[in-house]
């Protein structure tokens, strides 16, 4: 279920006030060039991997970066404590124009996708650390849980980890976008996040990042055979925003959209 875009140098950073809960995560070994320097953030299941011009490292980045993920944390537990269907829920809630906007961004993606606002928790918080990213610098980075939020003015390639002998070495090829834009994957057959179907891998890419996360879930959720390839895409092609999507299952692939294979 990982996708990762290949291109980012090592140079870790920590952030000895935060609470850390750590799980590897192979797939990031892979993450290398020279262009950019990352930094890891770790605040209880939050973990991100980010990526960022050289000449916009500091001292003060990372921390920055963890009071941002600290605070949007908080947010969604405490609109949690009075709508307590909000993390749990797997079905679509009411929206709330009086919600903070982390909170509505995933109201609508699971409004507009059919899941719980949950399932867009990773691309909304890489949207908002993309936000405090973006005055520092042009190339960004936002690794979440396999999702990423990508702002690149040059060609990059996403390499997908999939699990399936059939599909080994498969990647999207990822050309210069003005806005930030999200490249957000799901699998019913890896990783912790809950899936109702059986793809190998989900990726669908649009630059509302909440929305791509939970349309990945939404997407892989109907994908049980191969079968399914087609009505899932289909159905993709329906929502507002949506750019691409891929879906393998067994030695099966469909794609649609800005899908460029490298």
């Amino acid at each position: 279920m990982y996708a990762l875009c290949e291109g980012l140098s090592h140079s870790r950073h920590s952030c000895p006030d935060i609470k850390m809960n750590y799980e590897e995560r192979f797939y990031r070994n892979r993450m290398k060039a020279e262009d950019l320097e990352y930094f890891q953030i770790l605040e209880f299941e939050t973990d991100l991997f980010l990526g960022v011009d050289g000449n916009a490292m500091n001292s003060m980045l990372p921390q920055m970066v963890c009071n941002n993920v600290r605070q949007l944390r908080q947010s969604i537990v405490r609109y949690n404590e009075n709508h307590p269907d909000f993390i749990s829920g797997l079905t679509p809630l009411a929206l709330d124009k009086h919600a903070i906007p982390i909170v509505r961004d995933m109201l609508e993606a699971g409004k507009k996708t059919g899941v719980g606002p949950m399932a867009a928790v990773a691309g909304a918080v890489s949207k908002y650390v993309g936000q405090i990213l973006a005055p520092f610098s042009k190339e960004i980075i936002v690794e979440n849980g396999g999702d990423l939020l990508i702002k690149t003015q040059k060609i990059r390639r996403v390499a997908l980890y999939t699990g399936n002998p059939e599909f080994t070495d498969i990647g999207l090829m990822i050309k210069p976008r003005e806005n930030p834009f999200g490249v957000c994957t799901s699998s019913g057959t890896m990783g912790h996040s809950l899936s109702f179907g059986k793809a190998d891998t989900v990726t669908v890419i649009s630059e509302d990042i909440p929305l791509a996360d939970a349309a990945a879930t939404a997407l892989g959720n109907r994908i049980k055979r191969p079968e399914d390839i087609a009505r899932g895409l289909d159905w993709i092609k329906t929502i507002p925003g949506i750019l691409g999507a891929l879906i393998i299952i067994e030695d099966q692939l469909g794609a649609w959209g800005e899908i460029e294979l490298g």
